[in-house]
């Protein structure tokens, strides 16, 4: 008995065996692993902290226009004047494969009836828009993961921040709008047209002036307490990871952006407000958008004061919701963490402002999240485009609140992503447009490197928002790259292997495969997550199970 192994003590004996081939000395070990295995090999990695910003910022950089987000360019009226188009029409070249998204912009066209040209960007934005807030259910409609009972709980996960935060996921600002239909106290009845006031992230800083009026502001005793309480008040209230940038006008969006909309009658008798011609779109599928409302990115107007520090947070998305992508059941994932998000910000806007803070909560509006994030040591930013967290990988989404109270930055962190990111291209590969570079090296992007949705000017690997929102609306959403990332992980010891390789210089072209040996988050291929039935099965797992995983 004593000789044998079971399957847990055997993997683990595997890896040691793995390490010892790869690693010469203990002391390299030690300078080389990664805390979260440290149980296993009684080690400790080291966490490298700098004081810049850990990549590389051309000084022809220029703050990125909010109206040039996607989800906002979806709205701009002459974005639907011409057929959208890619950075590279055809990216096998590149790859070495068939470039299994260059069609799609003829595909979407095709859903609307046109033949002969490209989608526009509105057009493609429109078909997403329609099926993620579930006006109409997505062709694949018959599939697990794509039913109206799939589609009705991504909804529900999205309905805080479509009700109440005022849908600032698509980059609208300053602070978000929602209608809600007011009801007469003495007799009940709810009124048929609705009042437009803002959503939780909102931008009133009046409380904060009545604190300091009554002469009640909170006097902290120093920076650091500051900072210690803000970033424990972030944590109690809801946040996953909390951290503390300074604030860096870079990342402000050189103008901030609202989608126009304009009253429809429901059948029901309700107005609603919709930024494209709903009548038009569910007759003959007609794409007609209305503008967008373009602000100067002014705070001291907007705002009443020029912020200081940046309090950035992260919000986990569901694991088990996320290994169904591309099924639109982790599209719940991402709209609760969404929807969470709002609650949070607001309450942490709102504890500022009744010490006599100003503070702004926002989510993907304002500001760029990834480089904020970035910036307050919560990870670092991957070939995806998407912030890496060490614990949870990039199965995270980001809200900040902006304040005029002095808080002590943290530091950026590095704990191997970007090192990691140059030799696995698992996003890449997993991603059904081919919209993630599949280039070695991250590089600084210049304008013909680009889309309109692109920042030029940075180190990073290209991403076109083109391709990707292209295959959101063919699919109804997406979000493989970040299901299949080897550092999407959960707290358990085994789904901690690929962790160690990425820490080991010798084998970290092998920690990909660590992955795809131990059957972590699927098949990487898109076609093959469909086809060999995982998305199916993981469907099924995530209705049976009433137990979340951690």
């Amino acid at each position: 008995m004593g000789n044998n192994l079971d399957r847990r003590s055997f993997l683990k004996a595997s890896l040691m065996g793995t390490v010892a081939a790869a690693v010469a000395t203990a002391a390299v070990a030690k300078e080389t692993f990664n805390p979260l295995v440290a149980q296993a090999a009684d080690i400790v990695a080291p966490i490298k902290e700098t004081s810049e910003f850990p990549y590389t910022v051309d000084p022809k950089y220029q703050r990125f226009p909010g109206n040039k987000i996607y989800y906002q360019r979806v709205f701009d009226t002459e974005e639907n004047k011409t057929p959208m188009k890619f950075v590279h029409d055809d990216v096998s070249e590149i790859t070495g494969k068939k470039d299994t998204g260059k069609d799609l912009p003829r595909i979407n066209a095709e859903k609307l009836g046109i033949k002969g040209r490209n989608a526009t960007v509105s057009e493609t934005g429109v078909i997403y828009f329609s099926q993620h807030d579930g006006t109409v259910l997505p062709l694949r409609q018959k599939e697990l993961g794509w039913r109206a009972l799939d589609v009705a709980l991504c909804t529900a996960a999205w309905s805080v921040e479509y009700n109440y935060n005022g849908f600032t996921a698509p980059g609208s600002g300053p602070a978000g709008v929602i209608a809600h239909y007011p009801i007469n106290p003495e007799t009940n009845e709810m009124a048929k047209e609705p009042v437009v006031i803002q959503g939780m992230f909102n931008w009133d800083n009046s409380k904060a002036e009545e604190r300091r009026s009554q002469g009640r502001q909170w006097k902290f005793n120093s920076a650091d307490e500051a900072s210690l309480i803000m970033k424990k008040a972030a944590r109690f209230l809801g946040a996953d990871l909390a951290g503390i940038a300074p604030y860096d006008d870079r990342w402000t969006y050189a103008n901030w952006s609202r989608p126009k909309s304009r009253p429809f009658k429901m059948p029901n008798g309700r107005t609603v407000y919709a930024p494209f011609n709903i009548e038009k779109f569910l007759g003959n599928r007609e794409v007609e958008v209305f503008g967008l409302s373009v602000f100067e990115a002014d705070w001291e107007k907007y705002a009443g004061f020029q912020p200081k520090s940046v309090i950035a947070m992260a919000f986990e998305m569901d694991y088990e919701a996320y290994r169904t992508a591309p099924s639109l059941l982790h599209g719940a994932a991402t709209g609760k963490a969404y929807s969470n998000m709002g609650e949070v910000a607001y309450k942490l806007a709102t504890f500022l402002r009744e010490i006599g803070y100003n503070a702004i909560p926002s989510g993907n509006d304002t500001g760029l999240s990834v480089p904020i994030a970035v910036q307050a040591g919560l990870g670092e930013a991957g070939r995806n485009g998407l912030l890496i967290t060490q614990k949870f990988g990039p199965r995270v989404r980001i809200a900040k609140v902006y304040t005029d109270l002095e808080l002590i930055p943290d530091k950026p962190k590095s704990f191997g992503v970007r090192e990691f990111c140059r030799l696995c291209k698992k996003c890449a590969d997993g991603c059904p447009a081919q919209a993630i570079s599949h280039e070695k090296e991250a590089k600084v992007l210049q304008p013909e490197d680009c889309g309109p949705s692109e920042v030029p000017y940075t180190s990073k690997w290209h991403v076109d928002a083109q391709r990707c929102n292209s295959f959101w609306a063919y699919n109804g959403d997406c979000g493989n790259c970040i299901s299949v990332c080897s550092w999407n992980k959960i707290e358990q010891w085994n789904h901690n292997v690929a962790r160690i390789a990425t820490q080991i210089p010798l084998v970290q072209d092998a920690a990909r495969k660590f992955d795809e040996w131990f059957g972590y988050n699927g098949p990487v291929d898109p076609e093959d997550r469909i086809e060999s039935g995982y998305v199916a099965n993981m469907v099924k797992d995530f209705w049976k199970d009433t137990e979340p995983t951690k």
